[in-house]
């Protein structure tokens, strides 16, 4: 079904008082006065508070604080909220209802939504979006469509050139220019749009892999070919055995009688910062593992309640899709004590008798369905960061376990040995089994580097399989599309050419009208060829403007969108 966007009212605010309030109905809306009475600027309002950015603000404007603006998306009812200022990217407060509601409400029921994407909120054009049954779309350099870019191909200004398409702005690529022609023409569709985000992201994550990998060749560069596979492993070897054969040169001396004093309490003092380093590392790992009990409880229990919230958003979207199917189901028994209801109505809950007006029904799904997403998007995020947590901590604990084995190992050698002359002997051969234990944490971090090193070749070879995948499936997707691209833009030349044409004779400046073309993504139109469509000013805001009107008529007319495609959004 098409996407319906309808703003209901629109309402300006200075110092606690309504300067503008304004409601609009379904159909055309004109709204008129003499030069420079606002009109402009009653459409710069509109425009902003359904989520364009503006900072070039008119003088009277400025003095005015906020912008209400109440909008029926599909059916949902929204109240958008927005604080005019110069700064740019301005958030959207929303609230699930309407404005008079809001109003009255205060802070409570109003969401904070930012403009651009961060890892704790969506955006409030990703809650727009999921209202009017849009899919997301990418745009350029990793970001994806906003409203602020629909409402530029939606919206016709007086600032912006002739010859332009879209509403100017400093930073307008190509691709994004046809992206949102797409989204609203209904030229492409949700599966090309998903594989297109898809393929962004196995891309970004190709290069980050790649960027990684090559920091860690880089690192590793100067160790050469004992960085080979199977270098390590003969020295750990090699070093195992020395080791080995030290600790039987230790309990060998305790048989030798060489003395000394010195040598003894030197012993003992190492044995005391020995059994210290211990002791601490024992506290640490205790409290290491506490916390690793702890995260793993909390991990599996997220998980499960990361299983509840998706399947009850396929419960809620299975239940939608019935509702549409079927309609209401009236209860004609008390599900409690199954007596018969009495006094029932389509006007008020069967069960709580409480009225249930129509108009925000929609609206309160809606704001249902957007809570369970947002616990989902949060859910995820603590638990990407409990995960990464308990990895960390489970490498310290195993670095811990390591030192304490040798550590006590040591302590003990120490302990046994007789407090005589020997020590001196076992103390040298205990500086060298030190110097064994240390070469050997390297050398174990160095095999840790190099199984880091060879996941992520894997890693990189599996992302840029999928995005080889993803690549081929795209290009096929588009393929397909070109054929409806060909229909939609037939249909809005054609409707934008009958449209000129009933143009009065004494205010038609063109003598033959044959062809009308247009660019979306390069952004002009042309009569016959002709950019430079007429010298008359007047002659070039009527094409303009029979543009938009040509689409807005194809889009009514379009009786052929593809399953799963947008159409133009009128208002």
């Amino acid at each position: 079904m098409p996407s319906i966007l309808k703003l209901n009212q629109l309402v300006v605010m200075k110092s606690g008082q309504r300067a503008y309030d304004e409601k609009f109905h379904s159909g055309l809306n004109i709204i008129h006065g003499t030069n420079g009475s606002g009109k402009s600027t009653i459409l710069d309002f509109i425009f902003y508070a359904m989520g364009g950015n503006l900072t070039d603000w008119k003088q009277y404007a400025q003095y005015c604080e906020t912008v209400f603006a109440e909008i029926s998306a599909n059916g949902t009812i929204l109240t958008l909220k927005r604080e005019i200022s110069k700064e740019n990217s301005r958030p959207m407060s929303i609230y699930f209802g309407k404005l008079e509601d809001g109003l009255k409400s205060a802070a409570d029921g109003w969401q904070r939504y930012p403009y651009a994407r961060n890892e704790h909120s969506q955006t409030f054009s990703q809650v727009l979006f999921k209202a009017l049954g849009l899919p997301e779309i990418p745009g350029d350099e990793g970001s994806n469509i906003t409203m602020h870019q629909i409402l530029r191909l939606m919206y016709v200004d007086q600032t912006t050139p002739f010859q332009r398409i879209f509403r100017s702005e400093d930073f307008d690529p190509r691709d994004t220019r046809e992206a949102v022609s797409e989204l609203l023409c209904g030229i492409g569709n949700n599966e090309l749009y998903s594989k297109r985000i898809a393929f962004r992201e196995k891309k970004k994550l190709e290069s980050e892999l790649g960027a990684k990998l090559t920091s860690l060749m880089r690192a590793t560069s100067n160790l050469g070919e004992n960085f080979n596979q199977g270098a390590f492993e003969t020295e750990l070897s090699n070093l195992s055995a020395r080791r080995e054969k030290l600790q039987n040169e230790v309990i060998g001396l305790h048989n030798d009688d060489i003395d000394s004093s010195q040598v003894a309490k030197s012993a003992e003092d190492g044995r005391r910062k020995l059994y210290q380093s211990i002791t601490k590392d024992r506290d640490s790992l205790v409290s290491i593992e506490q916390e690793i009990a702890a995260l793993q409880f909390e991990v599996k229990d997220s998980d499960h309640f990361l299983v509840h919230l998706e399947q009850l958003l396929r419960d809620f979207d299975r239940t939608a899709v019935t509702y549409t199917a079927i309609g209401e189901v009236p209860f004609e028994l008390c599900p409690a004590c199954l007596r018969p209801l009495t006094g029932t109505d389509d006007k008020n809950c069967h069960l709580c008798k409480e009225t249930l007006p129509k108009d925000e029904k929609n609206t309160k799904l809606f704001e249902l369905r957007m809570d369970i997403e947002g616990q989902i998007v949060e859910s995820k995020r603590l638990q990407k960061r409990r995960e990464e947590k308990l990895e960390a901590d489970k490498k310290s604990a195993t670095g811990l376990k390591t030192r304490m084995t040798r550590s006590m190992k040591q302590f003990d050698e120490l302990r046994n040995a007789s407090v005589d002359g020997r020590t001196a002997l076992v103390s040298e051969k205990s500086r060298e089994l030190g110097k064994i234990d240390a070469r050997l944490d390297e050398l174990n971090k160095f095999t840790d580097l190099r199984k880091q090193i060879n996941d992520i070749k894997e890693a990189k070879e599996l992302a840029s399989g999928e995005v080889a995948k993803l690549r081929n499936e795209i290009e096929a997707l588009e393929l397909t599309r070109e054929t409806r691209r060909l229909i939609v833009k037939t249909e809005i030349a054609t409707q934008t050419k009958r449209v000129l044409e009933k143009d009065l004779k004494e205010h038609n400046d063109f003598e033959a009208l044959d062809k009308f073309d247009f660019s979306f993504e390069d952004d002009w139109f042309a009569i016959n060829g002709d950019p430079n469509i007429t010298a008359s000013a007047s002659g070039m805001v009527v094409v303009k403007n029979s543009l938009f009107l040509g689409m807005l008529l194809a889009s009514l007319q379009d009786r052929n969108r593809p399953v799963g495609t947008a159409c133009l959004m009128a208002w």
